[in-house]
């Protein structure tokens, strides 16, 4: 019996410390649960807009004693001399100018024999220009900023295709003037941003389409062609070659051309004693 006590006694405050926990009130069991788990991050900050960028840093620039104008040139040099987060590899320059060389070469080589082409010649015929100005804001996207949303295969397909549809429809609903043109370039705008989808060369195509008398004999044809076609079959492709080769093939300007470089650390000679292994940092126990 007295042993049977013995091994009862244990259970005793194991009973009593389960009871308390029981008992304890559910803020502080959550509050022990929450201390545990991390906490959420905080949501990303949203991008400036270009002009609260130039009012901060002239605002900063006085905090910190120093004249807009220096401040201005500071900016620039830095920019000039290719530093900071943004700064260019002699890679991606060297891809990205073979990539833009490429691509003109091929329109301006396509230009001179469009107009013998089955089909699309006729147009080309009457006036239309194969070299139209938004394939150079598209090129700029694609060979210099490949990463920028505005040049992403949503942006690209869903912005043309609602810049050449408001702009035909008003075309036909009002003909070319002054007020077809404005509400073409607000009602574009209005609907990218509401579908996410703002790309930028869509503009031109719609000032180039209430301006052109080519365009708008094509009529609905212009949604395919030469824009999107010419996309699809000459820039992408290259686009995607260029980026390959950025990522494939990767090397920096000479570490003399540039004073922010990091210099290499100095290899040990074959001479040189190895080097000593580091001290034993934690107390030795006698």
């Amino acid at each position: 019996m007295q042993a049977l006590r013995d091994n009862s006694s244990p259970s005793k405050p194991a009973a009593a410390s389960a009871s308390a926990a029981a008992l304890q009130p559910p803020s502080a069991s959550g509050a022990a649960s929450g201390a545990s788990t991390s906490a959420p991050a905080p949501p990303a900050a949203a991008p400036t807009s270009w002009d609260l960028q130039v009012f901060n840093g002239f605002v900063n620039a006085v905090k910190r004693g120093e004249s807009p104008m220096s401040a201005l040139m500071r900016y620039m040099k830095g920019k000039l001399s290719n530093q900071g987060k943004n700064r260019a590899l002699a890679s991606d320059l060297l891809w990205s100018f073979c990539g833009m060389f490429a691509a003109v070469t091929a329109l301006g080589v396509m230009n001179l024999y469009v107009r013998n082409w089955p089909v699309v010649g006729e147009w080309h015929q009457q006036g239309l220009g194969l070299l139209l100005g938004s394939f150079g804001t598209l090129c700029v996207l694609i060979f210099g900023r490949p990463d920028a949303e505005a040049v992403r295969v949503w942006n690209l397909l869903a912005g043309h295709v609602i810049a050449t549809v408001t702009v035909l429809t008003l075309l036909h609903l009002l003909g070319p003037s002054v007020l077809s043109r404005a509400l073409a370039m607000a009602a574009m705008i209005a609907v990218m941003l509401f579908t996410d989808s703002v790309h930028p060369p869509g503009g031109a195509l719609v000032l180039m389409a209430v301006d052109s008398a080519a365009i708008q004999r094509m009529d609905w044809w212009f949604m395919l062609y030469p824009s999107l076609t010419i996309t699809i079959a000459v820039l992408l492709p290259l686009g995607i070659a260029v980026n390959w080769l950025k990522r494939k093939y990767k090397f920096d300007f000479p570490a003399s051309w540039t004073s922010s470089a990091p210099a290499s650390p100095a290899r040990p000679s074959s001479s040189s004693p190895p080097p000593s292994p580091p001290t034993e940092l934690r107390p030795k126990l006698a």
